[in-house]
């Protein structure tokens, strides 16, 4: 089949010969069969795609089953920004298959000319652009406890990223760090170009490389995703500028050690980076809550709960984080979480992450009616529809909680609620349904896909049900060697 020389929907342009996708400045080069299937939806808009013909389309004269499509599926929306629950691009038609929505127009390279393939749905602005997912809170080191914009650091506890500039360009780096607070992918996008426009003026500005290499870590991390590897060769670039013309800079330490554990897997190298960013300024509240993150990666509990407690003697106001309710969590002491996260929730802001913490909790103790609840809460809070969590209620009272985690398996849902993304949600949810053989193969296809809350594979006790498998041991060989003790059985 003779590939045309670009598709275009909405603000994206798609060229299927390169495998590539691109909105404004942004290009990001798709795996092959991602590829292959946004090229069938382009091919096909408002037309209703049958799972077996996708499957014959993008693995011709293969046998596969319906979760190599699921994965693909789920990659694509990732990249577009897109969710299962309300679709803007891909729509699941529940037992047949799935439906394009955008128009789409077609550009042929002899001809150069451009025909468009209509469908019921009218051109739409987008809002978001690419939203690259992931669990990343980059202002206060946060990478997989939480991204939770109700919970944000101190003014005066982050070391301010605007250096001394008077006039335009002053103003132009305030602008520009006021937008790096933002959870909205446009504003991110215009921050960047703020500090590059800062760094035409000003080539060593250091504000401005670590503003860029800030904005790109957190445009990797929005909507529960992350795709960091999207953008590390380039923040490791901007984070050894930064640190060519200031050793000193514990944020750009701070980065580089969330880039290396995130990106590179190397765990040494991390600790190091945590490590310099703390002697650097051990003042500095923020500087903690990574390293105790990665402490818990390690399996070492007792340094990640005395880190935390230094850092509640020296700054009161960061009882407000969740980090110690992992360390309860992740020791097995279910009771002392439970009432560390149930504190939270009730003296603090507001938090979808705190009922997350909650559900996982309450299903390790069995409190099933409770963690049903926290589950239909975070279900709405994702936009499913009510009729469909009408649905899970029912299957509850009827057949209980593994039942309902079967047939989140089974419906493939996508969105987080509680248990991270696909596929690693996927393998919890397999868990939970008591299917070991479903939870192995997500848990592999994660570490493919290099997922990082896989790097708590060892620890988290979520996994103790796998723990006597020979396929667990395969597993962690698959990670770093220092990603977590055993977990006790």
């Amino acid at each position: 089949m003779e590939k045309p020389a670009l598709y275009t929907f909405e603000n994206f342009s798609f060229a299927p010969r390169e495998s590539r996708l691109r909105r404004g400045d942004e290009d990001v080069i798709l795996e092959q069969k991602v590829a292959d299937l946004l090229h069938a939806f382009c091919r096909r808009p408002g037309q209703v795609l049958t799972k077996t013909w996708l499957m014959e389309e993008i693995w011709p004269g293969r046998v596969v089953n319906e979760d190599s499509l699921s994965v693909a599926v789920s990659k694509l929306r990732r990249v577009l920004g897109d969710r299962a629950a309300a679709p803007r691009y891909i729509r699941t038609v529940t037992g047949t298959g799935y439906l394009w929505l955008p128009q789409v127009d077609r550009v042929d390279a002899a001809a150069e000319t451009t025909t468009t393939a209509h469908t019921s749905q009218p051109r739409r602005k987008m809002l978001s652009g690419l939203a690259l997912a992931g669990l990343l809170m980059a202002a206060a080191g946060a990478w997989w406890i939480s991204r939770d914009p109700a919970i944000k650091p101190d003014a005066a506890a982050v070391a301010p990223i605007v250096e001394a500039a008077t006039g335009e360009l002053g103003a132009l780096l305030g602008q520009a760090q006021e937008r790096l607070g933002s959870d909205n992918a446009e504003d991110l996008r215009q921050a960047v170009a703020d500090f590059r426009e800062v760094l035409n003026q000003d080539p060593d500005a250091v504000a401005a490389y670590l503003g860029i290499a800030q904005a790109k870590m957190e445009l990797s991390a929005l909507d529960g995703h992350l795709e960091i590897e999207l953008y590390a060769e380039e923040v490791h670039a901007l984070l050894d500028r930064v640190l060519a013309l200031d050793p000193a800079n514990t944020d750009a330490w701070l980065r580089k050690g969330e880039l290396y554990l995130l990106a590179d897997w190397d765990i040494d190298r991390s600790e190091q980076a945590f490590l310099r960013a703390l002697e650097l300024d051990p003042d500095n509240p923020m500087s903690y809550l990574p390293y105790s993150e990665l402490l818990l990666t390690l399996g070492e509990f007792e340094r990640a709960e005395e880190v935390l407690n230094g850092l509640r003697r020296t700054n009161p106001a960061s009882y407000r984080f969740v980090n110690m309710t992992f360390v309860y969590y992740m020791r097995g002491e279910l009771e002392r979480a439970l009432a560390e996260v149930k504190r939270l929730i009730m003296s603090e802001p507001e938090s979808h992450y705190f009922q997350r913490m909650l559900l996982r909790i309450t299903l390790l103790l069995g409190e099933d009616d409770l963690a049903f609840e926290q589950l239909t809460t975070l279900m709405m809070d994702a936009g499913i529809d009510e009729s469909r969590i009408a649905q899970y209620a029912e299957v509850y009272r009827q057949r209980g909680m593994a039942a309902v985690f079967a047939r989140l398996l089974d419906e493939r849902l996508e969105a987080n609620i509680g248990h991270y993304i696909p596929p690693l949600s996927w393998a919890r949810y397999a868990i939970h349904a008591d299917r070991h053989e479903a939870a192995f193969r997500w848990l592999n296809a994660a570490v493919d896909e290099r997922q990082p809350a896989v790097l708590l594979l060892n620890v988290d006790p979520i996994y103790l049900p796998l723990r006597n498998d020979p396929r667990f041991r395969e597993l962690l060989d698959r990670l770093p060697p220092r990603a977590g003790n055993p977990i006790a059985g």
